[in-house]
């Protein structure tokens, strides 16, 4: 690829037009799908409004890594596509594959480096992404089901992952997490 603003703006271009799967696989009309650029925006909005939150009880939270993660944790996919849940149960090594692709992106290789920490959950700044993530996924299945699609399964699914997720934080950040307005009508 180019340079990394070219490489930067050809990404978004084509995540912004990479519906998301999941959606589609559940009925929902590939015109109304989120897209993986879409996904992207409102992982990058709830990592930085549970970022601001945590940091108020961990001040050694890097903002800017958690921002910077959340807005590439996906650009892989501008190389792939957006895979399913169910064909990436199929491949061994999923997390490796992502994390050689990301690295053909041609961007600045901190960015390689923060998409690794993203990807294995190396640091408090990753699993933060890593749970705002699912959470968007989860905010937007249960968007998806009170518009008549049978997002139910998702649903439990990511409920009881995010569930897992908020395990491996300290008690104080997992509490501050709870508590970020709003995220307790999801979490229920």
């Amino acid at each position: 690829m180019g340079s990394s603003i070219t490489n930067a703006i050809t990404i978004v271009d084509i995540l912004m037009n990479i519906p998301r799967v999941g959606w589609i696989q559940r009925g929902v009309p590939r015109t109304t799908a989120e897209s993986v650029g879409e996904h992207t925006l409102l992982v990058s909005y709830l990592t930085l409004l549970i970022c601001n939150e945590v940091r108020r009880v961990d001040r050694s939270i890097d903002a800017s890594k958690c921002i910077s993660m959340s807005i590439i944790h996906d650009a892989h996919e501008a190389l792939i596509g957006n895979v399913g849940n169910n064909a990436r149960s199929l491949i061994n090594e999923w997390k490796d594959l992502e994390t050689r692709l990301f690295s053909e992106l041609g961007l600045p290789e901190e960015l390689n480096n923060y998409f690794r920490e993203y990807r294995y959950a190396l640091s408090i700044e990753g699993k933060i992404v890593n749970f705002t993530d699912k959470l968007a996924t989860y905010m937007r299945a249960c968007t998806y089901a009170k518009n008549g699609y049978d997002t139910r399964e998702l649903i439990n699914s990511y409920r009881e992952l995010m569930e897992r997720l908020l395990n491996e934080f300290p008690d104080g950040v997992k509490q501050v997490i709870q508590g970020v307005n709003g995220i307790s009508v999801f979490m229920v």
